[in-house]
C-alpha cells in the first residue's frame, strides 16, 4: 500500500474540431495494495510479471482535442458528446473511442494560471458540463455508501430514468476523474461553486486495477479518488462498502472496466528529445532531471528553476502540475506505468525517492504532490523516515526527478 494509513494505496489522432475544447491526455495514479501477495503494509513494488509485491498499473490516455464551446443550443437539448444541441451549445468532441484514454485537455484549477483552465456549466437539470472535457457529470453524487456493484447499479438507474434528459449514465474511469480534482485543495478536491459540497471519503471508478484485469489477484480491486485530497488508489477491493460515486457520460463508447485501455493512434510524436502528445498538446522533456548523466533527484524547491534553465531546443519549459503528470501513466504496464519507448530510462519503485516531482503543493500546505511510474500511484513529501515497519513511510521521499512540460 502505497497512500492511505488503511491497507489500501491512496490515489490521438491530431487536433480535431470539437464543440468543447480539449485535448486529450493520460492519468496518473494510484499505488497498490491487496490482502494476497505482497508487502502491500511494508513497501515492496510489484515486478514487471506482477509477482512478488504490491502492484499495480496506472492509466493512459490520449484523445482528440480543439474547439471552443458553442453558443445558444437548447438546455435540456440533445445528448452533448454525441451529436446533440445540449446547453450551452453544440458539444460533439470527437472521440478516440475509449474513456481511459481522455479526448480532451486535462483541465487544472482555475486559479492556478495554468494552461486549460477548469471551466464548467450548471445545465439546470441536475447535471453540469465540463467545458474544457466535454464530460456531462451528476451535480450531486449519491450520498449512499456502497459496494462497487451498488455504486456501478446507481449509475445505471439514472440511464433507466432517463436522468437530465441522458441515457447512457455510468461509473467514470480513473483519467475521467482526474480531471475533476482540485489538488490544490483539501478537505473537498473539487470546485465547490460548480458542485455541491459532497460527501468527504472514497469515490468509485469503472477502471479495474492491473492485477484484477490480469487476473494476478481475483479478489477484485478497482480505481479509486479519495476527493477529500485528491489522492488515488488503485487498488481499492469491490467488496468494500464505504464509497461514493459521482456519475459521468459522454465521450466515446470506451471499454469495460476489465479492459485495458489501447492507446489511440498516432498518440506520441517524438524529435529532438521532446515528445509531444497528440491529444492532450501537452510537449514533455523525453528524458528527465537524471539527463546530463550525474544529476541527482532534487527537492521540490529547486524544480522551478531546474525547468527554467532547461533551454531545450530554445523552449520555455515549467514543472507540469500533478494533473498533467497523471496523463503520462500507462495504466496496461507497470515497472514503469509508462510507454517506454517514448520515455525510456524512466525510475520507478516504491518507498524511494523515484518520483517526479508536479508544480502543485498540498494544499496551502509546503509538501510538494508526485507520481511514481512504479504503477503510477501520486502522493505528497509528508512521510516520516521512520515508519511504523522500521523503514520509511510510502510517502517520504526528500528528492525526486523532474520531467518537465510546455
Amino acid at each position: 500500500m502505497k497512500r492511505l494509513p488503511l491497507v489500501i494505496s491512496v490515489l490521438q489522432v491530431a487536433f480535431a474540431a470539437i464543440g468543447c475544447g480539449g485535448a486529450a491526455s493520460s492519468t496518473g495514479a494510484g499505488g497498490s495494495n491487496g490482502a494476497t501477495g505482497g508487502a502491500t503494509a511494508t513497501g515492496g513494488s510489484r515486478t514487471a510479471t506482477g509477482t512478488g509485491g504490491e502492484g499495480a498499473g496506472g492509466t493512459s490516455g490520449g484523445g482528440a482535442a480543439g474547439g471552443t464551446v458553442g453558443t445558444g443550443g437548447s438546455a435540456s437539448g440533445g445528448a452533448i458528446g454525441s451529436g446533440g444541441s445540449g446547453a450551452p451549445g453544440a458539444c460533439v468532441p470527437a472521440t478516440c473511442g475509449t474513456h481511459k484514454w481522455p479526448c480532451w485537455h486535462m483541465p487544472n484549477p482555475a486559479a492556478s494560471g495554468l494552461p486549460n483552465p477548469a471551466s464548467t456549466t450548471d445545465l439546470g437539470n441536475g447535471a453540469v458540463l465540463d467545458n474544457v472535457t466535454c464530460l456531462v457529470w451528476e451535480k450531486a453524487p449519491d450520498t449512499t455508501q456502497g459496494f462497487w456493484q451498488d455504486n456501478a447499479d446507481h449509475c445505471a438507474s439514472l440511464g433507466t430514468s432517463s436522468f437530465a434528459g441522458y441515457s447512457d449514465w455510468r461509473l467514470p474511469t480513473r483519467v475521467e476523474m482526474a480531471s475533476l480534482v482540485d489538488f490544490a485543495r483539501t478537505g473537498d478536491a473539487i470546485d465547490t461553486t460548480a458542485f455541491p459540497k459532497e460527501p468527504s471519503g472514497y469515490y468509485r471508478t469503472g477502471s479495474d486495477w492491473y492485477e484484477t484485469i490480469t487476473g494476478q489477484n481475483s479478489s477484485g480491486f478497482s480505481w479509486i479518488y479519495g476527493m477529500s485530497s485528491g489522492f488515488t488508489s488503485n487498488a481499492y477491493a469491490k467488496t468494500t462498502s464505504d464509497a461514493y460515486v459521482r456519475c459521468v457520460r459522454g465521450n466515446g463508447t470506451g471499454e469495460g472496466q476489465s479492459d485495458f485501455a489501447v492507446p489511440p493512434p498516432n498518440q506520441y510524436t517524438a524529435a529532438g528529445g521532446e515528445v509531444t502528445d497528440n491529444y492532450t498538446g501537452l510537449i514533455w522533456q523525453q528524458t528527465d532531471s537524471a539527463t546530463p548523466a550525474g544529476a541527482a533527484v532534487i527537492p521540490w524547491s529547486g524544480a522551478a528553476g531546474y525547468c527554467a534553465g532547461l533551454g531545450l531546443n530554445g523552449h520555455s519549459w515549467r514543472v507540469p502540475s500533478i494533473n498533467e503528470l497523471a496523463t503520462l501513466v500507462d495504466e496496461a504496464h507497470v515497472a514503469p506505468a509508462i510507454n517506454k519507448t517514448m520515455f525510456p530510462n524512466t525510475k520507478y519503485g516504491s518507498y524511494s525517492n523515484n518520483w517526479y516531482w508536479a508544480s502543485t503543493t498540498y494544499g496551502t500546505s509546503s509538501y510538494g504532490w508526485a507520481i511514481n511510474f512504479d504503477d503510477g500511484f501520486t502522493g505528497y513529501n509528508s512521510g516520516s523516515a521512520t515508519g511504523k515497519n522500521g523503514g520509511p513511510e510510502w510517502d517520504y521521499f526528500t528528492g525526486a526527478w523532474v520531467r518537465c512540460v510546455r
